[in-house]
This record gives C-alpha cells, sequence and structure tokens, in this order.
C-alpha cells in the first residue's frame, strides 16, 4: 500500500515507517462503476485517498437534483474538512468507474496523529496547503462567475 499512499500529495513527506503507521490504520476497498461510496449528509467519519479511477461530487440543489461539482481522479483525496468539524459528507461521491480506494478511520487517525508530533505537524501542514490551493481555486471561479454575470447586465 506504501507506494499508493506515496503517491498522494497529502503523504509525499512521509518517510516509510510513518507510511506504515498510517497504512496499519487504514482499509483499502473497490468501487464498481456507478457506486456511490458516501452520500451527502452521511457522517464524514474517515478520509478517502482516490488510489485508481475517478469519483464524481455532486450536492443536491433545492430542486433535489444532483448538481456536479467536481470529478476528482487518480491520487486525490478528499474529507479531510470532516476531520475538523466532525460534520456530515457535504457531496455525495460516485464512482465513474471502477475505483480503488483507501479509507482512513478518523477515530484510528486521531489517535496516531495525538501520539506522534512530527507525523501530525507533517499531515496537519499538507492538509492546510490542500485546502488553501483549493480555496484559491474557488476563489478564481468566484472571480470569473461574477466577471461573466455581471456582463449579462
Amino acid at each position: 500500500m506504501h507506494s499508493d499512499l506515496a503517491k498522494v500529495s497529502l503523504f509525499a513527506d512521509f518517510t516509510e515507517p510513518e507510511l506504515s503507521a498510517i497504512e496499519a490504520i487504514a482499509r483499502k476497498a473497490t468501487l464498481a462503476k456507478g457506486e456511490y461510496f458516501f452520500r451527502e449528509d452521511d457522517p464524514g467519519d474517515s478520509l478517502v485517498i482516490l488510489n485508481l479511477g475517478s469519483l464524481r461530487l455532486t450536492k443536491k440543489t433545492p430542486g433535489g437534483e444532483e448538481q456536479e461539482i467536481v470529478i476528482l481522479g487518480s491520487g486525490s483525496y478528499l474529507g479531510e474538512m470532516s476531520l475538523f468539524d466532525q460534520g456530515r459528507r457535504s457531496t455525495s461521491g460516485q464512482a465513474l468507474e471502477r475505483c480503488e480506494i483507501t479509507v482512513i478511520p478518523f477515530s484510528s487517525l486521531r489517535n496516531l496523529l495525538d501520539k506522534n508530533d512530527a507525523l501530525a505537524a507533517k499531515f496537519y501542514r499538507r492538509v492546510a496547503a490542500g485546502i488553501a490551493q483549493r480555496l484559491k481555486y474557488l476563489n478564481e471561479d468566484f472571480a470569473a462567475l461574477k466577471k461573466f454575470l455581471s456582463r449579462k447586465d
């Protein structure tokens, strides 16, 4: 499993023993094409690493339709926000093809991070960088949308 985790930016700085510690609390799963791994409003209780495949994230509109938010590819991770707010999934995740994933339960992850300061520092630094990057893209998308909408007036 090391090779799968090492390919993910979240774990890029991790040493072999640190990857082994993460591997010890993780489990692998396979999703069939069309299968949902989680649904919007499910408990956010794990970090999900997409080792192979494409996962479509959707959010329900007020009218109840599923609106595509993003398609994630191999090497992506999701669910990290629930680690902090212990909330519910904000989207649904559906496999667009056969997917291989790694699931890391937050209860085990928190326990591991609480016992290892160096591992925790690397992990939280990478999570923060990932959230900052996503926020940057969101700001760019919002600015483009605002500009587009202002032209319509």
